[in-house]
């Protein structure tokens, strides 16, 4: 009997269906219709769910369990969506229990982030190697820990290491505090600082790159740091720093045996990694960070499906 997993983004969704091991057998990614509310995006996610398993010569009545990764926060044990940031009039919603009903199986629901850290847990560098801390650096910036092989939630929702504060009077984040290590690093920050820059260095590639100063994306500076260009290495080395100093606070505080960093930022490779790897053996405490080796994600893009069929498959095998 095989098992959903549903992987729920602002702009991507991925459905995909596993074995009875937890092996993928095919999946779907599929635009997040999110303008359309959450009717259409969750008749998108059943109508690929249902060909998947026609094509995998499944029907409904065959899954075994589903899981169900998304942004919150939410209420696990109710299997409620409280409120996602990037999916417009998502408030309370009852995803659980809609998918039971309509998929005709047990459904299991988590932060995507969390499910991201339990899919490179489980299927990528962090296995057997635990204690483990995971940084989803993206549009946003998440977290997940990983001890005695088990998702650590605290009272519901621990690891939100986008909101460590590490400029007290830094710039506005989305949650309402200043100078959070999201504010500071993530991709949407990196263009706002580009943007911001670009006032002062008019003649930079990023805006090459970028056409008009707004459109720029982080995509943008990584583009224009691969030709050398002064602003854009700055901006990366800034944002490395920023990470790293989330890194080392982490590791002060977990002392984790591995670190993975995922999500679309990293992405940019050596430019950005380096400098969170000095600066986190410049910033964490000696004794604590000789302990730790710090990865890029093995999974990448996957890892939150994985973790969503892990989901699936913990709470019955």
């Amino acid at each position: 009997m095989p098992f959903l997993g549903i992987d729920i983004g602002g702009t991507k969704t991925i459905v995909a269906v596993a074995d009875e091991k937890g092996i993928i057998i095919a999946q779907e990614r599929i635009n997040t219709p999110r303008e359309r509310g959450p009717d259409a995006v969750l008749w998108e996610i059943v109508s690929a769910a249902n060909r998947l398993l026609r094509n995998a010569s499944f029907s409904v009545r065959d899954i075994k369990a589903i899981g169900v990764g998304c942004g919150g926060p939410l209420d696990r044990e109710k299997g409620i969506i409280l409120s996602a940031p990037n999916l417009s009039g998502w408030k309370n919603l009852p995803i659980a229990e809609y998918f039971t009903n309509t998929l005709s199986a047990p459904t299991y629901i988590e932060n995507d982030v969390n499910l991201a850290a339990l899919g490179e847990a489980r299927r990528g560098h962090g296995v057997r190697r635990d204690p483990m801390a995971y940084f989803n650096i993206g549009t946003g910036i998440g977290g997940g820990i990983i001890i005695d092989s088990q998702l650590y939630r605290g009272c519901g929702n621990a690891g939100e290491f986008g909101h460590q504060i590490i400029l007290p009077d830094g710039p506005e984040c989305l949650c309402g505090r200043r100078g959070c290590l999201e504010a500071l690093a993530s991709g949407t920050s990196i263009a706002r600082r580009a943007r911001e820059y670009l006032a002062s260095v008019p003649g930079s590639a990023i805006l090459r790159y970028a056409g008009v100063i707004e459109s720029i994306s982080a995509e943008h500076v990584a583009l224009a740091a691969q030709d050398g260009d002064p602003l854009a290495l700055q901006i990366w080395q800034e944002t490395g720093e920023y990470v790293g100093l989330g890194v080392a606070n982490v590791v002060n505080i977990l002392h984790p045996r591995l670190v993975v960093l995922g999500g679309g930022v990293v992405k940019v490779g050596a430019v950005l990694l380096e400098h969170i790897q000095r600066t986190l053996s410049e910033r964490a405490m000696v004794e604590l960070v000789r302990d730790v080796e710090l990865l890029p994600s093995l999974l990448g893009d996957q890892a939150g499906i994985v973790g969503a069929i892990c989901l699936a498959m913990e709470p019955v095998g």
